[in-house]
């Protein structure tokens, strides 16, 4: 595993929108990477971002989603 990035915010903070501008801020990757998520960044939002700038969103589903999908964490 190799991390790229992080960044620290505010406690009081949320999580998701943290995640978002730090993907925003790395831009595309320039060949597709998984990118190891936990559990605080499943929304739709912050998926279909990683999915859109070329990355690979592993992260597993709330136990609650209507829709659960399927991760690899073997593999990755």
């Amino acid at each position: 595993m190799l991390v790229i990035t992080f960044a620290l915010s505010p406690g009081q903070a949320g999580d998701a929108p943290e995640g978002c501008a730090l993907l925003q801020s790395l831009g595309p990757p320039n060949r597709p990477l998984h990118l190891l998520m936990d559990k605080a960044y499943e929304g739709d939002e912050t998926r279909q971002l990683a999915l859109d700038l070329g990355f690979i969103p592993v992260v597993p589903p709330k136990s609650n989603r209507l829709e659960p999908w399927e991760y690899d964490r073997e593999n990755v």
